[in-house]
């Protein structure tokens, strides 16, 4: 469905585009195929998203009933818990960016985006909140193969930090459990490292461009888990709220790829927009991972368990791009 909207999209755009050339100019011959690159040009993006988006704290969340039942056996509840379908979540994200071009070959530049999940009538039962921020700089050499076509190479330093959130408040009538609860769930993720990434531009006019790029990641970082409940129990006409607490500590494994697609539409030779669709999937692998429950025997088992499992992190997005640039020099 994505890729027919962005089709669609890019058909309009192209059409639109090519009347507006058509009035400005008597003849599109009377144009250069492709831009002269300027000695010193600095471009200013901002970046609009939206998608499918599943976090690692689902994986985490459908795993957990499972490894309960592996420890203190089968469990109708638990059962019900590891075999129920998740929802979908819908993710949107905003991307400012900053770049710098030397006679369009030696790049440098900046990214900064804020990811979350957009609560929906049909999941926002569940509590998630969840919230990415990305800070990304780096440096990329793009050669050109020839006028209309550029292959390029570039690295950044990247940092990432991941959140979840989830609340509930439960009401309970039992006359064995009858009262308020409240159960309250973090998770946090921070992640650095070195992302290389390799880069094609096709440029088959002045006015129009295609921007295909994929990123490797392969960072490191440190992921913390708290939960704090408080059940209440009645006993003897008595009602007491019960406290359960755990705490989990790992260092984690980012592993990934990130695929864009653009088309770039330049209006004039300081305005452009891109209309882009984008892929991301990462794995969480944890090392050295603990969680405390209140008991050694428990917080062994359970740490063998959760420590062995894998997390997934996806984006899938369509992309609008605003961009104005402004060139110096000769």
């Amino acid at each position: 469905m994505a890729h027919k909207i962005l089709i669609t999209v890019l058909w309009i755009t192209i059409l639109s585009t090519n009347s507006l050339f058509a009035k400005e100019f008597d003849s599109t011959h009377e144009l250069p195929k492709v831009i002269t690159p300027d000695k010193h040009r600095v471009f200013i993006r901002g970046v609009d998203g939206s998608g499918g988006l599943r976090f690692p704290v689902m994986d985490y969340l459908k795993y957990e009933p499972i490894n309960y039942m592996l420890v203190n056996g089968f469990d109708e509840y638990a059962a019900l818990n590891a075999f129920s379908k998740q929802k979908d979540q819908t993710g949107g994200s905003r991307q400012y960016e900053l770049e710098y071009r030397y006679l369009d070959k030696f790049r440098l530049i900046y990214e900064n985006r804020r990811l979350v999940n957009v609560p929906t009538s049909d999941n926002d039962s569940e509590g998630f909140r969840f919230k990415e921020s990305y800070k990304g700089f780096g440096a990329g050499y793009f050669h050109p193969l020839s006028p209309n076509f550029n292959l390029g190479v570039s690295l950044r330093r990247v940092s990432l930090d991941q959140a979840t959130t989830i609340g509930t408040v439960t009401f309970n009538f039992l006359p064995t459990n009858s009262g308020i609860g409240i159960m309250g769930r973090d998770f946090a993720m921070q992640a650095k490292g070195y992302v290389p990434g390799i880069h094609l531009e096709i440029k088959p006019m002045r006015w129009f461009e295609i921007h295909l790029g994929n990123q490797f990641y392969n960072i490191v970082g440190d992921d913390t888990k708290v939960r704090v409940d408080s059940v209440p129990f009645t006993f003897r006409n008595v009602t007491t709220n019960v406290m359960f607490y755990e705490l989990a500590n790992g260092n984690v494994n980012y592993t990934g790829e990130k695929t864009t697609l653009d088309f770039i539409f330049r209006f004039s030779s300081w305005f452009a927009t891109r209309w882009g669709y984008s892929v991301e999937k990462y794995r969480v692998k944890y090392n050295n991972y603990f969680i405390f429950l209140g008991d050694i025997d428990s917080s062994v088992v359970y740490s063998a368990l959760e420590g062995s499992q894998k997390q997934k992190m996806e984006y899938s997005s369509l992309n609008i791009t605003v961009e104005f640039s402004k060139s110096f020099g000769e």
